[in-house]
């Protein structure tokens, strides 16, 4: 995973977050900032397997 993996997986958990905050019903809103989570989650594990510059 590189730079552009922890980039694509930040992008998306900021999408979950903003239709979290679109969302109507409560469901919908809980949904979206569970799988904005697990992006925010897949973000993370990819910043730490990013090379590190030295």
């Amino acid at each position: 995973m590189g730079d552009a993996d922890f980039v694509r997986y930040l992008r998306q958990a900021q999408n979950c977050l903003d239709e979290a905050e679109k969302a109507t019903r409560d469901a919908d809103k809980e949904a979206w900032l569970k799988l904005g989570e697990e992006w925010m989650e897949m973000a993370r594990k990819a910043q730490r397997q990013r090379p590190r510059e030295q």
